[in-house]
């Protein structure tokens, strides 16, 4: 399930991406994709500094990671025998220090305690505490497997491909893990040796979202208005030409925040889970109502998109000729504009819808930055 819901917001992503920029490499030909990677490279040094410093930094943290949990797979180790249970970091020793080896003896261990989340469960959020006085360790349940060897039990860490493919569950699948939990290794030499184990019951017999037909309902209703909110914002091709209307937007959020604690309290949910739920559903409301003010202004209007002629004033500022029109900034386009010389005019297509304000097109903008982009030349 995590696996197919991470492929398929990665596809969504680029689906996005297509549409909302193009293609800026032209129809992708076996040319074109030999070209690709020098074509990459060539926009990726036009671009701003800030986005540079974060497409490396992207860079370096994948990489990173995927260098550490091939090392984890390989080099990290718990060891385990009646007299105390020892763990191995991976690190290599110049970084030893931040993830340091450490042992502790069963004598010295109060209790062990698993700890299984309520919510946004997942195996691999399953964790043993290992409580032995100063001395406190955490551990993921589930990551390892075990193997014997001259009598003492050697777990090692997972592959990342086997953890990556664990999927998302109920309460049934909590109750399923505590039991794998609870016959794992580290667990059963803690109770051979007389540690008392906390089998976490409480951590997973608390209030399901799925096992309530309100909550479920708000639930979905949320991640309905976030799915709303990002692809109509990614699609929709036109923008507020003026400052969008937050207080309005904070009071559609607030607004939601009470009538989904008055909903979901009325109808038996929990507490926690109802302050919890109502908080998202308002945040959602108040994010969505971002693109769809524009969709109902755009809606509303009856002359539809009008050309008006601008000056260029300062970089990414644009001042209208006609006064009664709202001024222009973009922030997101200033490598663009600069091209441009103080003072040119260009036109912009507006709306002035039946809420009242106006909003800017800009599907032509953008068509004349990826002609800049490809072409490298200035369009007229």
């Amino acid at each position: 399930m995590a696996t197919f819901l991470a492929v398929a917001m990665f596809s969504a992503l680029l689906w996005i991406m297509y549409l909302f920029f193009n293609s800026p490499f032209g129809d992708l030909d076996r040319e074109t994709l030999a070209k690709l990677p020098r074509e990459l490279l060539e926009l990726l040094r036009k671009a701003p500094i800030d986005t540079q410093l974060e497409f490396f930094a992207i860079i370096v943290f994948g990489g990173v990671h995927f260098w550490y949990a091939r090392r984890a797979s390989k080099y990290e180790r718990l060891h385990l025998d009646y007299s105390g249970i020892s763990y191995k970091s991976p690190l290599p020793d110049a970084f030893r220090s931040l993830q340091p080896d450490w042992s502790v003896q069963w004598s010295h261990v109060r209790e062990v305690r698993i700890v299984v989340p309520k919510v946004m469960f997942h195996p691999n959020l399953a964790v043993l505490e290992i409580d032995a006085g100063p001395i406190k360790k955490k551990l993921q349940a589930l990551q390892w497997s075990a193997v014997d060897s001259e009598g003492k039990t050697e777990a090692r860490s997972v592959p990342w491909r086997e953890s990556f493919l664990s999927g998302m569950g109920g309460s049934r699948e909590r109750e399923k893990t505590l039991r794998a939990v609870e016959e794992s290794a580290i667990v059963r030499y803690a109770g051979q040796a007389g540690v008392k184990v906390a089998t976490g019951v409480g951590s997973v017999s608390g209030f399901a979202l799925e096992s309530h037909r309100h909550a479920l309902v708000a639930t979905v209703l949320a991640l309905f208005l976030l799915s709303y909110a990002i692809f109509d914002f990614a699609l929709y091709e036109e923008s507020y030409a003026v400052e969008p209307p937050w207080v309005l937007f904070a009071l559609g959020g607030a607004t939601a925040v009470l009538v989904g604690m008055l909903w979901l309290a009325s109808a038996g949910v929990p507490r926690a889970e109802t302050l919890g739920l109502s908080l998202l559903l308002g945040g959602m409301v108040g994010l969505a109502l971002y693109p769809g003010l524009l969709r109902l202004n755009e809606a509303t209007d009856s002359e539809g998109l009008r050309d008006y002629e601008y000056r260029l004033t300062a970089y990414v500022v644009f001042s209208p000729v006609d006064s009664r029109l709202p001024g222009l900034e973009f922030p997101s386009y200033k490598d663009y504009w600069r091209q441009f010389a103080l003072g040119t005019t260009h036109q912009f297509e507006l709306r002035k819808g039946g809420l009242g304000f106006y909003q800017v097109n800009l599907a032509p903008v953008r068509a004349k930055m990826r002609e800049y982009l490809t072409s490298g030349k200035l369009p007229s």
